[in-house]
């Protein structure tokens, strides 16, 4: 187990936890698919830091919580930019890597940053080249900002269920709500992507 006592950092909990499971380096290497032991050794000397979906990977491997394995969220994870999103008329969705982050993650889960295109959530501040940080989820509380398919299109807005409809509302008065019915939901293929849980402001306009 780790010592609750330390603060330790997730280089050397990630090396006392391979060496209590009984892993080499070499062994790990192999069970993740990589062509040798180097990139282990650079989680171990601090060089690099695993990707969320790795460290959810570890976790489940030596059989402790994310929230350990990370020490309470205190640890700073690459999260890809994946590609855009439109806020504003539904635009094509490219999930490709653009760019990544270094970012606090404190729960499991699938997490990604999408490029914002567009301005009809300025009043919320997202604003063109702005990346939203997005956990992936198919449902949203009422309010909630999220990314949603429509057809193979993602647009950003304000996820409201209203009268059996669902109200996907803009952060700007010159755009009007996009409105569905269960019969257009199905037809049109919506689903909800994720949650925004906050913005990386681009200064860069």
């Amino acid at each position: 187990m780790i010592d609750s006592g330390d603060t330790m950092a997730l280089k050397d909990r990630l090396r006392q936890l391979r060496k209590q499971a009984g892993y080499s380096q070499e062994e790990l290497a192999k069970r993740f698919g990589y062509k040798s032991f180097t990139t282990i050794q650079k989680w171990e000397d601090g060089t690099s830091t695993p990707p969320v979906t790795v460290l959810q990977q570890l976790a489940a491997l030596y059989h402790v919580t994310f929230q350990q394995l990370i020490g309470e969220g205190d640890v700073m994870v690459p999260v890809a930019v994946l590609g855009v999103v439109r806020g504003g008329a539904p635009i094509d969705a490219y999930e490709q890597e653009i760019d990544s982050y270094p970012t606090a993650v404190d729960a499991p889960g699938e997490y990604f940053y999408l490029r914002v295109v567009g301005d009809s959530m300025i009043n919320a501040r997202i604003f063109e080249g702005d990346d939203v940080f997005v956990r992936r989820q198919a449902m949203v509380s009422q309010g909630d900002i999220a990314v949603i398919m429509i057809e193979d299109e993602a647009t950003l807005k304000r996820v409201y269920f209203k009268d059996n409809l669902l109200i996907l509302q803009p952060e700007n008065d010159k755009y009007p709500p996009m409105m569905f019915t269960p019969e257009e939901i199905e037809e049109r293929r919506i689903m909800i992507i994720g949650k925004v849980l906050h913005n990386r402001i681009s200064f860069a306009k």
